[in-house]
């Protein structure tokens, strides 16, 4: 096994229990839908937390190249797959057995599902600046995402339509940047 096969198998058994967090959470959301108000940007947003924890798998191999993996680095490494599984946790409330009314739940916790959020472009930064070696200049689709997660928490928009506007220019941003990224070469 190479040093390379080790490190995934941590990093996809942490990205399966996000997709099994919310592959749970909408299982029970349809389970209970008659006993469940949907609410446009926090349905967007599972379909986004979703997309992110695939695309950080699919992007994950790019890390084949590292030959050395010292134990900070690898740390490093695991801690967006942590924070998209802790993300993935604050989607759904604890109790779905009786379904639940998703605009209050949304408006009840997009502040800190969106402060956590925060963490996601910070790490990409860091990762892409230091492992990935690219320059800051490259990184504007992630400082333009960090400053539209910040602005959500510090402005706090209460109509619906700015957070339905929102949610999906990032997730538009992410298929954006999907068609963009590398494919994975053999």
């Amino acid at each position: 096994m190479s040093p390379f096969e080790y490190v995934i198998v941590l990093i996809s058994i942490i990205l399966g229990l996000g997709i099994t967090t919310l592959l749970t959470g909408v299982a029970q959301l349809i389970k209970h839908h008659e006993r469940t108000r949907f609410y446009g940007p926090y349905l967007i947003l599972i379909v986004l937390v979703f997309v992110l924890h695939v695309h950080e798998w699919w992007e994950s191999y790019t890390l084949k190249s590292v030959a050395v993996w010292p134990l900070l680095l690898f740390l490093f490494i695991i801690l967006y797959p942590i924070n998209l599984y802790v993300l993935a946790h604050l989607l759904f409330p604890s109790n779905l057995d009786s379904g639940y009314d998703t605009r209050d739940f949304y408006h009840t916790n997009y502040r800190k599902i969106f402060l956590w959020a925060c963490s996601l472009p910070v790490l990409s930064i860091i990762q892409n600046l230091t492992v990935s070696q690219y320059a800051l200049s490259d990184q504007l689709g992630q400082i333009s995402v960090l400053a539209l997660l910040v602005t959500m928490v510090v402005v706090q928009p209460t109509r619906t339509i700015t957070h339905l506007i929102i949610c999906l220019i990032l997730l538009i941003l992410l298929l954006v940047s999907l068609f963009f990224s590398q494919p994975i070469v053999a």
